[in-house]
């Protein structure tokens, strides 16, 4: 007996199973994290700052997160000396962060023990379905990155016509 191929659902049941995949990450990397001194939204903006310098609106832009979350977690690893600020040459008020050397070296040993998990449990995904795997997880990433400030303007923009009534 055939079974029909039917795109849409296997978009869906794969959607579907990123969410589940990202619960289990978060839960993993919580239990990674034990003992580091950090949470999972710390590693996760630790290491953009790790990639370079940012602003935090910077920062919160590339993370699609709201600035007030962003800024918040920034202070903390500031406050735990994992980041500092740094002048920004273009801009006076708004300072650029950067890991300390103690922010730097946590993490990379953060992102070795992760590396070296992913391989002991997915070393045999091959390179043609990790590029596969890339390029569909960016096209659906770019997608919902641009609904969600669709969603977000038509909120703010309906919130705006109602306190003019």
């Amino acid at each position: 007996m055939l079974v029909r191929f039917d795109p849409h659902d296997r978009l869906y049941r794969t959607l579907k199973l990123v969410r589940s995949v990202h619960l289990n990450m978060q839960r993993s990397t919580e239990h990674m994290l034990e003992g580091a001194g950090i949470s999972v939204a710390e590693r996760q903006i630790l290491e953009l700052f790790c990639e370079e310098p940012l602003t935090v609106p910077d920062a919160a832009r590339r993370l699609s997160m709201k600035r007030q979350f962003v800024l918040r977690v920034v202070t903390a690893l500031m406050d735990k000396q994992l980041l500092e600020r740094q002048p920004n040459p273009e801009h006076r008020r708004a300072y650029l962060c950067a890991p300390t050397l103690a922010g730097r070296s946590l993490f990379d040993e953060i992102h070795r023990r992760e590396v070296e998990m992913l391989h002991a449990m997915l070393g045999d995904i091959n390179q043609t379905e990790a590029v596969a795997a890339l390029r569909v997880m960016t096209r659906v990433a770019t997608a919902f990155e641009q609904l969600a400030s669709e969603l977000e303007l038509a909120s703010e923009l309906d919130a705006a016509a109602e306190e003019t009534l």
